[in-house]
């Protein structure tokens, strides 16, 4: 006998059936009344982390919930088995899953009963809600952000829906109408913003440009009125804000405050006023007195020249009087640098000096000579350094004045070197030398003496000052043309590079010399020497490692 085929429709629609559930983006899961899972599709088990939905079958549902969901769950099915109602339990109840990796993640759960062969069973529906989570957390983000940009805004922004209800209100609208933002949103912007005999207009105006009746006015200009009651004159700005249907659903403006902005206009307008008034009346004035300016204009040419000739000399004698202020401001400047300076420059040798007589008085004995002997040379070192703050300013005070003039004679270059060196040996610190690299053949220079020993002296005393004891110094000096080429190397501290541009400049110390006795005049010194020569003067340094001093001299001035 043959077979029974199935009935028509019968198979593809199981087929059909078994198909949706497999192919199915949300998860689908069958448990019976003790939540044992009988059935789970693909999309489930790839949502709670299992390779396959034969991980879940046969297993209590509470393996997909954290512990402390899980025993709610239970007891809602079974408050529902007690009383009986035929109801689905939940429809898109948020709930927390549990991933097989022990993960917990935001799901959506429906659920419902099914009546199958005389027992109940319940299918859930689930779906994932990590990335819608993950939307909605960005996009509040982003208004968050957006709303602190509105705020730091110098303008009023106000967003206002159709309805005239307010949406939004930055910090400085709040500032300006004096509401706090909670005051403000949802209340209608016409009753709380808008002067009482402009509302109607000002409302109905607004519903023209919702509805589309007329365009979105660009700018105007409207009063608003505060909290307390004051008027403040807006310029707005107006956009339109659509709906994905394409129908203005709110308007965006931005608002300055020009209330001090038209009040002042409004006073130049009625000074401008004022003015011609009073430019009529005087130009009357003048009218009638220009026939008595013509009868004495020939006299007033002759005292117009005079005074222009008084003018002159006034000018003149401003601009002299403009300089001397300058220099003596210049010079109280100097002046109270020089307090300072000294009173910082002066107390440490005058302290040793003092301390050291002190001693001297004290070792009465002749085998205490030694010790005498040390403080006398302290009491001479310090004098020394007092002698030379004081040559300092003296040159300084003679240039200032202009009494340095140059006496220029004819003199062998060898010996004066030579000369020069010997008196700087004393001042060297133990192991330093100065190496002296001299032409080969002596030669004759024309200039001032003393002015050329006055710069190198300085410059070989700063090398000594500024270098490490048992350092080395090396003093070159060598004809260029008719020029002079003196270049002066040492191994010292070095002048830091953000610093170098101030070297030349009076009282300037380094900050790495600040420890070391100095006025900070000696190189402004010598600049306006070697310029006083017709000569010029450059410098090389590297911090740490040392500075090179070069000047060039003209052999005959």
């Amino acid at each position: 006998m043959d077979a029974v085929p199935p009935r028509p429709g019968v198979f593809n629609a199981d087929m059909r059936l078994k198909a949706v559930f497999e192919a199915a983006l949300d998860g689908i899961v069958t448990i019976s009344e003790r939540g044992i899972i009988e059935m789970a599709n693909p999309a489930a088990a790839r949502m709670f982390g299992y390779e396959d939905a034969g991980e879940l079958i046969g297993r209590n549902i509470s393996m997909l919930m954290p512990q402390q969901h899980a025993a709610q769950h239970d007891h809602y099915i079974q408050r529902y088995l007690d009383t009986g109602h035929k109801r689905i339990i939940g429809i898109g109840r948020e709930v927390p899953g549990l991933r097989k990796d022990g993960s917990v993640f935001p799901l959506r759960l429906s659920v419902s009963e099914i009546k199958l062969e005389g027992r109940s069973m319940f299918t859930g529906i689930v779906h994932d809600l990590t990335l819608e989570k993950k939307a909605a957390l960005e996009l509040q983000q982003e208004k968050e952000r957006a709303q602190q940009y509105l705020d730091i805004a110098n303008t009023i922004i106000v967003v206002i829906s159709s309805l005239g209800i307010v949406e939004l209100l930055n910090d400085k609208g709040c500032e300006v109408l004096g509401y706090a933002e909670s005051d403000v949103l949802g209340q209608d912007w016409f009753q709380t913003a808008i002067p009482a005999e402009l509302q109607d207009e000002t409302r109905s105006v607004f519903r023209r440009m919702m509805n589309g009746e007329m365009a979105i006015l660009d700018y105007y200009e409207s009063d608003i009125v505060t909290r307390n009651g004051d008027r403040r004159l807006i310029a707005w700005r107006n956009a339109p804000i659509y709906d994905d249907a394409g129908a203005i659903r709110a308007s965006i403006s931005s608002g300055v405050d020009i209330t001090e902005q038209r009040a002042a206009e409004d006073r130049i307008i009625r000074l401008n006023a004022e003015l011609e008034q009073r430019v009529d009346q005087r130009t009357e004035e003048l009218a009638g007195a220009v026939n008595q300016l013509l009868n004495i204009n020939k006299k007033l040419e002759h005292e117009i020249q005079e005074r222009r000739a008084v003018e002159t000399a006034l000018r003149n004698s401003e601009q002299e009087l403009r300089r001397a202020y300058e220099k003596e401001k210049e010079l109280s400047e100097l002046k109270s640098r020089f307090v300072s300076m000294a009173s910082h420059e002066f107390r440490t040798p005058l302290s040793t000096i003092l301390s050291s007589a002190d001693l001297i008085e004290a070792y009465t004995r002749e085998e205490q000579q030694e010790k005498r002997a040390k403080h006398t040379g302290r009491i001479k070192s310090s004098v020394s350094n007092l002698t030379g703050i004081l040559n300092d300013f003296l040159s300084l005070s003679k240039l200032e004045e202009g009494k340095v003039g140059v006496q220029p004679g004819l003199f062998r270059l060898l010996p004066f070197l030579e000369t020069t060196a010997d008196e700087l040996s004393g001042l060297l610190k133990p192991g330093q030398k100065i190496y002296k690299h001299l032409p080969e053949h002596d030669l004759e220079m024309f200039s001032d003496q003393k002015v050329l020993k006055n710069i190198l002296f300085n410059l070989l005393s700063n090398a000594i000052k500024y270098s490490e004891a048992g350092s080395r110094i090396d003093c070159t000096v060598e004809p260029e043309g008719d020029r002079l080429r003196i270049s002066i190397k040492d191994e010292g501290i070095g002048i830091p590079q953000e610093e170098q541009q101030h070297v030349f400049t009076r009282f300037f110390r380094a900050h790495n010399a600040e420890n070391i006795q100095g006025t900070g005049l000696g190189l402004n010194i010598v600049k306006r020497y070697v310029e006083l020569l017709g000569g010029s003067i450059n410098f090389e340094s590297e911090l740490g490692k040392g500075t090179t001093f070069v000047c060039l001299l003209p052999i005959k001035m």
